[in-house]
């Protein structure tokens, strides 16, 4: 999927999300005034009222209704950020040289000097930041200094 698809994709969901989250909080604000309304008539401070019991139950349906829509969409947000980041990483790893090796199970990196076990297989993403500290630091097999002779 591209890139442009994939922000789309995000901002439908964000933008849905947020809708939802909009008329949750309207629902939870008309409630409120519902039930403060339905308190000074029980406390007879008011006479009368024009509230129906059903208002209630509808109100905190519709308030439930908007809050599961938008739980939903953020659970999928999440899990499709962590599926990207588990994409860069394989990217990153296979860009960089990192295999999936069979001896030890895991991800292996290698230079023309030396070979580097990084992490089991199940976790391309501390593989990955495994591997980018390890090119960061610069940490390279040191070559071996050549013997001086020995004067005698």
């Amino acid at each position: 999927m591209s890139i442009h698809k994939l922000k789309a994709v995000f901002k439908d969901l964000t933008e849905k999300s947020e809708k939802a989250r909009e008329a949750a909080l309207f629902e939870v604000q008309e409630l409120k005034k519902d039930l403060s309304e339905i308190q000074r008539y029980l406390s007879g401070r008011k006479k009368e009222t024009s509230l129906v019991p059903e208002d209630f139950i509808r109100s905190a349906y519709d308030i439930a209704h908007h809050y599961r829509g938008m739980q939903q969409r953020m659970n999928i947000l999440h899990e499709l950020e962590e599926e990207l980041q588990i994409a860069d990483a394989l990217e990153y790893l296979e860009s960089r040289g990192a295999k999936m090796l069979q001896r030890p199970v895991g991800w292996h990196w290698t230079s023309s000097q030396d070979e580097r076990f990084l992490l089991h297989e199940d976790n391309a993403l501390k593989a990955a930041k495994k591997l980018r500290t390890l090119l960061a630091s610069g940490k390279r097999r040191k070559k071996t200094k050549k013997k001086k002779p020995v004067k005698k």
